[in-house]
């Protein structure tokens, strides 16, 4: 594991409409992750992390919190000693039209 390291992901947290609030509310309360939005049942939400481990932790207490129906995965960037990695899902890159090999 690098020393340095800095990882942040975004996801979209799907939950019925009239839970939002108060799953969005739960979802605050954990430190590293923040909601940015939250409308009809969707949420934007960041995770920050210094490893990949505590990155997973934070994926999986979004996937374990009380009436959410499922988390989909958007957005990794990775940061090591001043160097920065991108990664994009498979299935957004062709959406993207970037190629792939």
């Amino acid at each position: 594991m690098a020393e340095n390291e800095y990882h942040v992901s975004s996801y979209v947290v799907r939950v019925r409409p009239q839970d939002g609030p108060s799953v969005s509310d739960v979802i605050q309360s954990v430190t590293g992750l923040e909601v940015h939005a939250e409308e009809e049942g969707k949420l934007i939400v960041t995770a920050e992390a210094v490893n990949v481990r505590e990155l997973a932790k934070l994926s999986a207490v979004l996937e374990e919190t009380d009436k959410v129906m499922s988390v989909a995965p958007i957005y990794h960037e990775f940061s090591s000693d001043g160097e920065s990695t991108t990664s994009v899902p498979q299935d957004e890159q062709q959406a993207r039209g970037v190629k792939l090999q």
